[in-house]
């Protein structure tokens, strides 16, 4: 099979691309690939990691406040359109895969206007904006949530779930994972994550609540990115509790395994792999995130009772506090809330989306060969 897939932007974006890639691999010995997206992006650097060749596109968001700078992202955003005919003419894909991101818009709606079918996968509770203004033409909206909020074509559409990497399907035990951290399995731990790049005010509340923990009455697993590692580690080594922290954390698995909690913003990737894991959270969903779909994602959570959402402008010190505190000592309700978690999981994601691939490429391939 010959598929080109666009989109990402995010780490929300291509990790669900990753899953189905590998995925479609063990199912396709002869697979083809090529990834369209936009150069310098993180969409780039995982396709280079997985050795899947890339092309780039020189589109940008669009701007959300009236300014003349939309004349400048137009004209890019045809010069995109008009490159990804000429991708798609030379590499003649039998499909076109978008995992959305403004990055995903030229290449789709261009394979759209060439006949070639064209599948998105969505990864939020609200449908993003790329995807909305490409759905009426997708021959599948492959969804994570049933109740996907957006207009898109109902009978299109199939609930698959979100899929992650295989490591959050196994994951290690919770001694295993404290063993391996270096972490005393008798006392409760919290990872608290605020992404990649970490979150400031997240990090900024952390620093208050660690100071307010007793000697041996939790432990906590900090990622903070890389501009709050330095203030994160003052606050750490006055801390009477253990505080471990990482500006970046490789092994995320382990890390979630060895959590009672973890708090966490509420990004599509991160509250997939926690579902899948069975972990009880708080949320803190990152309040500028496009159509505030963090705080949908995070609304779907604590409805399933799998979650305690903490807005951004109301993570204080003391509220963190008090809320680790209120939910570490009731094991009762960690148990139940991670229990929940799993009823929203979806581990065969990346197995039915490429189902769904493979089924729509042959049916079209099959159509065409009657009609000659």
């Amino acid at each position: 099979m010959r598929m080109m897939i666009t989109g990402g932007g995010t780490g929300g974006h291509t990790s669900p691309a990753v899953a189905i890639i590998e995925e479609l691999q063990k199912r396709d010995s002869r697979l083809t690939m090529q990834w369209v997206g936009r150069q310098g992006g993180v969409e780039e650097r995982v396709s280079q990691a997985q050795a899947i060749p890339f092309r780039s596109l020189p589109v940008e968001g669009w701007p959300r406040t009236r300014s003349l700078r939309k004349v400048w992202v137009a004209g890019k955003l045809a010069l995109s359109v008009g490159r990804a005919f000429v991708l798609i003419k030379k590499f003649r894909p039998q499909l076109v895969l978008g995992v959305g991101g403004y990055v995903s818009l030229p290449l789709v709606w261009a394979a759209q206007r060439m006949g070639v079918p064209t599948v998105l996968h969505e990864q939020n509770k609200r449908l993003g904006l790329a995807n909305r203004l490409l759905a009426p033409r997708a021959a599948r909206i492959l969804l994570s949530y049933p109740d996907t909020l957006g207009e898109y074509p109902k009978g299109r559409a199939r609930v698959v779930g979100n899929p992650v990497r295989k490591g959050f399907t196994q994951p290690p035990s919770r001694n295993e994972a404290c063993a391996t951290l270096g972490l005393d399995p008798s006392v409760p731990a919290v990872l608290v994550s605020g992404g990649s790049q970490g979150a400031h005010t997240l990090n900024a509340a952390v620093a208050e609540a660690v100071a307010q923990f007793d000697p041996g009455e939790v432990q906590v697993l900090w990622m903070t990115g890389v501009v709050d590692a330095p203030k994160a580690r003052v606050a750490a080594e006055n801390a009477a509790a253990l505080v471990q922290v990482f500006t970046f954390i490789d092994d995320m698995v382990t890390a979630c395994a060895a959590a009672d909690l973890i708090v966490s913003r509420a990004g599509a990737s991160s509250t997939a792999e926690l579902a899948v894991l069975g972990k009880p959270t708080i949320l803190v969903p990152y309040p500028y995130a496009a159509d505030n779909h963090q705080e949908q994602n995070a609304r779907a959570f604590e409805e399933a009772g799998a979650a305690v959402i903490l807005l951004d402008r109301e993570c204080s010190g003391a509220r963190l506090l008090e809320q680790m505190r209120e939910l570490l000592a009731d094991p009762i309700r960690l148990e139940a809330m991670g229990a929940a978690a799993t009823v929203l999981a979806k581990s065969s994601a990346a197995e039915a989306i490429a189902e769904e691939i493979l089924s729509l490429v042959f049916d079209v391939a099959h159509s065409r060969a009657r009609k000659t």
